[in-house]
């Protein structure tokens, strides 16, 4: 983990910022505007106060009997969540301005800040192949927003494993239900993920997977002989790629057809990201779903 004076951490930190920041703006000055919450008299649980809260949920006459700033919570800011899995493995590491790993964090900066300016709570689950690296828990508030984009900005795509794997373990800390939105490259086994989705639904979760690729991966462009590295322990290659462009194009789109096939078929969305698409665009449909998972919860 990168210490917070680190110099490239500080610019990392403040281009997801911006960049989130901007992204959200734009939604806001659109016609696509994140769902409303609306208010609740039904005392769910006190916690502590974090910098962002709404200090018109502060519980003066508990505060009056300690040294803490207690915050009231009420039903209905805490009966939905949004849940961020990411996968942070090696193969995320791909691809250049921005990187999959890059791009994914800024989704996810974004989705985060959504749920902020809602008052909604949030939590974030990094995951390196098929273990659980990271995890902070569901929160709200400007300070909880900060302390999901440090962890962003710190991590580093590494590790191997099958990320459907990963995705399984995260569903195993993830409690009160909620949208679960993974961010990831789906390069794994279909059936790992469509099993760790099914635990998610299982458990009552609404599920959006965002499958974040390179340009590269999806058309494979290459024209001269190239020495392609395996980024998740698998031996380099050399090859022509005009000899293999048509069986790699057919094997990439059969896997995406059965990724997309058997997840689909657990009543989940799966929407492909590619890098060089702008940040709105998935985001508008995002949305749109989230809008009507409320709208099915208060029906």
């Amino acid at each position: 983990m990168q210490s917070a004076s680190d110099p490239k951490l500080r610019a990392r930190l403040a281009r997801l910022e911006l960049r989130a920041r901007t992204v959200v703006e734009g939604l806001r000055g659109g016609r696509h505007r994140s769902p409303a919450r609306g208010s609740s008299s039904t005392f769910a649980q006190h916690r502590e106060y974090v910098p962002g809260d709404d200090i018109r949920h502060l519980d003066w006459r508990l505060m009056a009997r300690g040294d803490r700033n207690i915050i009231r919570e009420f039903e209905e800011e805490t009966d939905l969540q949004l849940h961020l899995v990411m996968d942070t493995s090696a193969s995320m590491k791909f691809g250049e301005e921005p990187s999959k790993l890059e791009y994914a964090g800024w989704l996810a900066a974004s989705l985060a800040r959504i749920a902020c300016d809602q008052r909604d709570v949030f939590s974030l689950s990094l995951t390196q192949g098929e273990e659980l690296l990271r995890s902070l828990p569901a929160r709200g508030g400007e300070g909880h927003w900060q302390s999901l984009l440090h962890a962003l900005a710190s991590v580093e795509a590494q590790g191997e494993g099958d990320p459907g794997r990963g995705l399984a373990a995260a569903a195993m800390a993830l409690d009160r239900r909620g949208i679960v939105v993974w961010l990831t490259d789906g390069l794994g086994d279909p059936e790992e993920a469509a099993n760790a989705v099914g635990l998610l639904r299982h458990r009552g979760h609404d599920v959006i997977i965002l499958r974040v690729l390179d340009s590269a991966e999806i058309d494979f462009p290459y024209q001269r002989n190239t020495r392609f590295l395996g980024l998740e322990g698998e031996e380099a290659l050399r090859l022509d790629p005009n000899a293999v462009r048509q069986a790699y194009l057919e094997a990439f789109e059969h896997h995406a057809q059965e990724f997309r096939r058997r997840l689909r078929a657990l009543g989940c969305a799966v929407r492909r990201m590619p890098s060089n698409e702008p940040l709105e665009v998935g985001l508008v449909e995002f949305l749109a779903r989230r809008s009507a998972a409320l709208q099915r919860r208060g029906s």
